[in-house]
């Protein structure tokens, strides 16, 4: 140690390197622990959004689903009421089956001796079994159902009720045991008077699958507890309905986790630092609805800091590699200024002229990079002795010198580049998020507000349903009918924009009447919009024409296209058009297509939203219904069905769409 003390004290160059890559490494260290700071806490901060997101979407997912159970309970509660039989028992429990494949089984169970043919217990019971739907009538008394939770609670709380997952007890020994939940609801008879219990059961497995579907991170996992801390999703799968998260064999080493359930069982949400399986680990949690259920998704902060450490592990590769660097250039460049004891009093004075005593090198490199005389280049010479060294090596410096702000200012101008590039990208996340936000908020107004006069006639129809006359009984349920399918319209919108594409659906063909397609399509817009502007058909094309397509597609489309009509045409006309034409309009064939058109008379397209109009979640006037999914999605399914859809913009008294496709089916086409 004292032998590389003394060689480095009778070395200038290499202390002056030393000290020089002493002060640089201090500086640089300094900033660099203070930026990766903030760079973790942004990282944090972007993963707390993320999953919170995730989280946030997952509930939703989840209480649509249970919304869906319970309108579908509740309307077919009113539906057994007013028809106390068998048979129609029976056929509503499978109906609903048929109806909502994300249904597992239904029961209708009635009170005892309600149906004295039958004996004390009458309960119908329909299970999904693959692709089948089985029935079967169970109770007796090794199975009294009279005292389970999901007949006993709706009875007792006259109202219906989640019940939390549990382990069916299938009344069929052939029946696969599974852990559902159920939501039941009292059964009363036009009277009022308290006749049984139906009860719709979704598979707790379904209730997994959508929690842990979407996961933030790999190695991520998502928990769903009940009213009472019992976990009914977890990756653990013997935990399930037979441990809570109050479980723990050791409360004080865990006390973190009873906080955590606390929470969850309270209906907070919030985010919380814990230690799980012995790693650290963050837990972002949130209440399911009102039914006292919470789910939570654990973040391993392995994961939340991956990439993160990854590029920390790499920049300290660098700066170690750079300091290294550093210290060779300072050492060789210091021990070439300094070898010529003497130098020439004109190179002195050029060096003086440029550098200041107290200049740092950053700012010499300024200097030189904005100073003309650093242009001016001392000659070579071939003189040997020490001052033609000097002369040298000066000239030499200089050279470097040059390259090295020419590099300083190529890499500010790229940075710069750089710079430009992220605020614009920037830019772009903020308005991707900003349109996410609008369609999320349209989409719940364009729901609530069908949701909101069902939920209003259903209470005035069960309040008041044997003091209304029938003309307003039938108006109120065509008015809840219209208001269901606006909501299925939507939903099915929202799940056919998410898809890659309907390729199984296109691909069942079928020979298509286009005259008797028009009259199906013209007479259900007649019965959908009663109150609707003249509405004319102008079909130019023999009664025999088929062409070989998708029929629902089609349809699916010019309803698309007649219901936007309506909604923006307050007077004049609607007209539906069929003839035969080219798919390209430069095109003078006119055999092997044709077109459906739809003109209205309305407020027409504006020539800058013309280009807009068929771009997902795209509206023009953000006050009308729909979610702006309707024409993008036309234009998709045209475009699959070998077609196109497009705006005619020649059309002056208001708007034209022309779908037009050029599947024909030859042996139709043959016979004509």
């Amino acid at each position: 140690m004292k032998r590389l003390l003394t060689f480095i004290q009778r070395r200038l160059s290499l202390r002056l390197g030393l000290s020089i890559l002493l002060v640089v490494a201090v500086v640089f260290l300094v900033s660099a622990t203070f930026l990766f700071s903030m760079t973790r806490g942004y990282v944090k901060q972007a993963s707390i959004v993320n999953a919170t997101q995730i989280l946030d979407n997952t509930a939703t997912r989840i209480m649509s689903i249970m919304k869906e159970v319970e309108t579908a309970t509740d309307s077919a509660a009113w539906q057994v009421s007013r028809q106390l039989t068998p048979e129609d028992i029976i056929s509503e429990t499978r109906d609903i089956l048929k109806n909502n494949p994300h249904f597992h089984s239904c029961s209708i169970s009635m009170e005892p001796d309600f149906f004295k043919e039958y004996g004390r217990y009458f309960s119908i019971y329909s299970v999904r079994e693959e692709d089948s739907i089985h029935t079967a009538q169970y109770g007796s008394d090794q199975f009294s159902y009279f005292e389970m939770d999901w007949y006993r609670k709706p009875k007792t709380q006259n109202c219906g009720c989640w019940i939390d997952p549990f382990l069916n007890e299938n009344p069929k020994s052939d029946y696969t045991l599974e852990i559902i939940t159920s939501y039941s609801r009292p059964l009363y008879d036009q009277s009022g008077r308290f006749v049984g219990v139906i009860a719709i059961d979704l598979l707790q497995k379904w209730l997994s699958q959508t929690v842990t579907a979407v996961a933030p991170y790999p190695h991520s996992s998502s928990i769903m507890i009940g009213r009472d801390g019992s976990y009914f999703v977890h990756p653990d799968t013997s935990k399930l309905i037979r441990q809570t998260i109050f479980s723990d064999p050791d409360p004080e080493a865990r006390e973190d986790v009873i906080l955590l359930g606390k929470d969850m069982i309270a209906g907070k949400s919030g985010m919380q630092h814990l230690v799980v399986d012995g790693n650290d680990a963050y837990v972002f949690y949130r209440p399911i609805g009102h039914e006292g259920w919470s789910m939570a998704i654990v973040c391993p902060e392995s994961d939340v800091f991956e990439g993160y450490n990854q590029l920390l592990q790499k920049v300290w590769i660098v700066i170690c590699v750079g300091l290294l660097v550093l210290l060779i250039f300072c050492y060789q460049t210091i021990r070439r200024a300094v070898i010529p004891l003497r130098m020439l009093e004109r190179q002195a004075r050029h060096i003086a002229s440029q550098f200041s005593p107290s200049a740092s090198l950053s700012q010499s490199s300024i200097n030189l990079h904005s100073s003309s005389s650093w242009d001016r280049l001392e000659r070579t010479t071939t003189r040997s002795d020490t001052i033609g060294q000097l002369q040298n090596s000066f000239y030499e410096m200089q050279q470097s010198l040059a390259k090295y702000v020419n590099d300083i200012q190529q890499m500010n101008k790229d940075m710069e580049q750089r710079n430009q590039e992220l605020t614009k990208a920037n830019e772009l996340v903020l308005e991707a998020n900003r349109k996410k936000t609008e369609f999320v908020q349209d989409v719940m107004h364009q729901i609530r507000t069908p949701l909101n006069i069902i939920s209003g006639f259903t209470q005035v129809l069960t309040d008041n349903y044997h003091r209304l006359p029938d003309d307003e009984t039938k108006q109120i349920t065509m008015m809840m009918q219209e208001n269901a399918t606006k909501i299925s319209r939507i939903a099915t919108m929202l799940v056919s924009s998410s898809e890659v594409g309907n390729q199984d659906l296109l691909k069942k063909r079928e020979s298509i009447n286009c005259y008797s397609l028009c009259q199906e399509v013209a007479a259900e817009f007649r019965q959908t919009n009663p109150r609707l502007v003249k509405f004319k058909m102008d079909i130019r094309v023999p009664e025999t024409l088929t062409i070989c397509s998708n029929r629902q597609s089609i349809r699916e489309i010019l309803t698309e296209l007649l219901d936007n009509a309506n909604k923006f045409t307050q007077q004049g006309s609607i007209t539906l058009e069929c003839f035969q034409s080219s798919l390209h309009p430069s095109s003078s064939e006119k055999s092997g297509n044709v077109s459906f058109a739809v003109c209205d008379t309305g407020i027409g397209v504006a020539a800058a939203d013309r280009e807009r109009i068929f771009m997902q979640f795209t509206k023009v006037n953000s006050f009308t219904e729909g979610i702006g999914l309707g024409l993008s999605l036309s234009k998709k399914t045209a475009q699959m069905l070998g077609g196109d859809l497009l705006l005619d913009t020649s059309y002056r008294n208001g708007t034209r769409f022309v779908l037009t496709l050029n599947t024909f089916d030859d042996n139709e086409n043959s016979k004509q």
